[in-house]
């Protein structure tokens, strides 16, 4: 590698948004660069027992405040309530850049709201990859997004959908976000920015999807050096069952469900215990994943525990419930499991949406009545087409490149390290490859000209 040693990814959110940015930096440092992590310091453990060095992005007594918090899971309130946490890890996390690193020779690679390597691409010079998680980032005013309180109407005239989506980020989004960055802005010496959610958290210089094409198919609108690459498959830092989960997989017959609300929701919400208590009345087993379990809590029907790693606990289960998070939707997809999903707020209901559009996913809403459930659980189990579609979509993925890789060779490129090529400097061509090609990873880096 030619100039560029040092790799730093800056991710910030719940451990859904943290994960698949660790993967990254992973591979990263297994191609010899000196990587860190810079995340919030409950996801240190995505970095056990890998080269990559860890460093908290700061403001984690903010974290811990808006995360625990009920807002930051509502439809009304989350867009503001996690712009607290995000803002304040804007100001730590640039910080901290600025005191141990320099644009010299680091590259940086940040989440969709890591906005602190934003302003060091301003600032100093970085270069920098924004990789967006799921698709609901990039607004559009050809294929809207669905939003948590009120989406634009897909088959609105599309002037109106262009007057509806700037209305939405001039009054809703810009007056939330730029009380942040705007204010940050203004003490280091930087003029204001206006459209902040659809143009300026996306690096002028390369933008990642995250998922593949046929998930969410890019808009006329997206940015055009965007490029499109597979899931991310997670580090576990857990690399065996828990001994009680592990018995209570073989210690009873019938389906086993696996219901979970997400890595950061403090408190259980209503819908996994009705969820719960009607999947053992259908005669199923309940694996309930949720951070504040305390320890493993072992019943006949019911096992709660605070974590397990998916790659080794779908492909035993025949169900799942979730929160419509895109890590869990992944690791779902991956093992060929129906999905019920249940979202609340950010982009789950966007995600949601697009499962469901696919055939592969059933949504249900916050207070699901019998007659919701019993439907779920008939498309689900006595679905015989659906089992097809998951195996179609299961071995599809399965050929895809892994988006984490994907993600490392592009950042890569920019160290003259692939087939001696040079830096992308517009974003716009196809990165340099392994030696002698990969037609696989030309196939994964499609950029809209």
């Amino acid at each position: 590698m030619e100039k560029f040693k040092r790799a730093v990814v800056m991710a910030v959110g719940s451990g859904g948004d943290v994960a698949p940015l660790a993967a990254v930096a992973e591979k990263l440092a297994a191609h010899g660069m000196d990587t860190t992590l810079m995340a919030p310091q409950r996801y240190r453990r995505f970095t056990a027992g890998t080269a990559v060095q860890f460093q908290s992005i700061g403001a984690d007594d903010v974290f811990e405040e808006v995360f625990n918090g009920a807002d930051v899971w509502s439809a009304a309130k989350g867009l503001q309530a996690s712009w607290r946490y995000y803002g304040a890890a804007m100001r730590t996390g640039l910080s901290a850049l600025r005191r141990g690193w320099h644009a010299a020779d680091t590259l940086l690679v940040s989440s969709s709201f890591a906005v602190a390597a934003r302003l060091a691409e301003e600032l100093d010079a970085y270069r920098n990859t924004t990789v967006h998680l799921s698709p609901s980032i990039v607004f559009s005013a050809h294929r809207p997004p669905k939003w948590p309180a009120a989406s634009i109407p897909g088959h609105w005239p599309l002037w109106l959908k262009r007057v509806a989506i700037a209305a939405a980020e001039r009054c809703g989004t810009d007056p939330v976000i730029g009380a942040h960055v705007n204010a940050f802005r203004a003490e280091l010496g930087l003029p204001p920015v206006r459209k902040l959610f659809s143009q300026w958290i996306h690096s002028p210089r390369r933008v990642v999807y995250a998922f593949p094409e046929w998930f969410a198919q890019a808009a006329p609108d997206w940015p055009a050096h965007g490029a499109f690459t597979g899931f991310p498959s997670c580090p576990q830092p857990q690399r065996a069952l828990p001994a009680a989960l592990e018995a209570f997989l073989q210690g009873g017959s019938g389906p086993v469900m696996v219901i979970t609300a997400g890595t950061a929701v403090a408190s259980r919400p209503q819908w996994v215990e009705r969820l719960a208590s009607f999947a053992v009345a259908q005669g199923a087993r309940v694996v309930v994943i949720e951070p504040n379990a305390q320890g493993d809590t072992a019943g006949a029907a019911v096992h709660s525990v605070p974590f397990a790693p998916f790659d080794l606990l779908l492909p035993r289960v025949q169900l799942i419930a979730h929160h419509a998070g895109i890590g869990t939707m992944a690791e779902a997809l991956r093992a060929g499991l129906p999905q019920l999903l249940v979202p609340s707020a950010h982009d789950q209901p966007d995600n949601a949406w697009r499962l469901q559009h696919l055939g592969l996913g059933h949504s249900l809403g916050q207070d699901p009545g019998p007659g919701d459930l019993t439907r779920a659980w008939h498309w689900a189990l006595g679905n015989g087409p659906l089992r097809q579609a998951l195996h179609d979509a299961q071995a599809r993925i399965a050929r895809e490149e892994e988006g984490a890789g994907c993600i490392a060779e592009l950042v890569l490129a920019d160290c003259g390290a692939r087939d001696g090529q040079g830096s992308d400097e517009g974003g716009q061509r196809i990165p340099g490859m392994r030696r002698g090609g990969d037609a696989r990873l030309q196939n994964a880096y499609r950029y809209k000209t």
